[in-house]
């Protein structure tokens, strides 16, 4: 066969490829959604951008939600297909915010057909009110009658029905002590246990608690009880990861502890890949947490 023929095979099997489904190799494109917080969202979206840049493999783009009720905030309304993932930095717990309900709509869309988000930190306080974030999330800063909450006992996830227990809040930040279950992608080779530098437990986290898979627990000092860290989500085709990492309040004007922490920034960058359904790197960062250490970068 002579070389004439070469191009011309190249894009025939770009073709098939496109025609059996295969993903051509592209970036993940992300888009973090802001705007109004008890938390210092500027902050936070600032940390969450500088994490993304880690991995090369990743743009990144951010959305304001315009101030509640005004014109501009009629018409936001992200493309939300156009990305792999969301990453959700709003929380209304504070009353100083909300999303137009098209929006609301279009984003149960996206993670239905097989989108991807990523709750960061308090953006599980938010919209109560709406049934399917509740759905989204399946875990949430919720009153004690809203629904089921989760304690790990023996390894395993059990529920504590709605009005049993209390409402969800935490404790002092503390470095807590992580204990993973199972082998998920996003924990792929990390050891069994780690100290989490700067973390909040949640106690009594609450919500429809569907289709929910908890990753990993920690003890909460004041109940004696073990609860969720991190937890997975899956709604329709999509996937959705929640945790209680990455803490930034107005009064930290310096990167906080539990954002530089190495176990968040790992398993961050890990989940972002995950949600947008491209392989995992399995490599374990040398500076990694022990069980009797934190561990600390920029």
């Amino acid at each position: 066969m002579t070389g004439k023929w070469l191009p011309f095979l190249a894009l025939l099997l770009t073709a098939c490829q496109l025609a059996g489904g295969q993903e051509i190799d592209r970036p993940i494109k992300v888009l973090i959604v802001d705007g109004f917080s008890n938390h210092h969202w500027q902050a936070t979206t600032g940390d969450i951008l500088r994490l993304l840049q880690r991995d090369k493999s990743v743009t990144a783009e951010v959305s304001t939600v315009p101030a509640e009720k005004s014109a501009a905030w009629e018409t936001w309304l992200p493309d939300f297909p156009r990305f792999d993932v969301v990453i959700q930095n709003t929380n209304d717990i504070s009353k100083k915010g909300s999303w137009p309900r098209p929006a609301q709509k279009a984003l149960e869309s996206y993670l239905g057909n097989g989108g991807g988000m990523l709750v960061f930190h308090s953006a599980n306080n938010a919209f109560p009110q709406w049934k399917e974030y509740n759905r989204m999330i399946g875990l949430g800063w919720r009153n004690k009658d809203f629904g089921p909450a989760i304690q790990i006992v023996d390894g395993k996830p059990v529920p504590i029905p709605a009005g049993e227990g209390a409402g969800t809040r935490h404790g002092p930040r503390v470095d807590a002590l992580i204990t993973r279950i199972g082998e998920h992608p996003i924990h792929r080779n990390l050891p069994a246990q780690w100290l989490a530098a700067d973390l909040e437990i949640y106690s009594y986290a609450r919500g429809p608690a569907e289709n929910l898979t908890v990753l990993s627990y920690a003890r909460e000092p004041k109940t004696g009880l073990n609860f969720p860290i991190e937890w997975v989500v899956a709604y329709g085709k999509g996937r959705v990861y929640n945790s209680t990492y990455g803490h930034h309040w107005h009064d930290q004007t310096e990167t906080p502890p539990g954002i530089r922490c190495v176990a968040f920034q790992t398993i961050f960058n890990r989940a972002v890949r995950w949600l947008a359904k491209r392989p995992v790197d399995p490599a374990v960062p040398a500076n990694f947490p022990t069980a009797d250490r934190i561990s600390l970068s920029r």
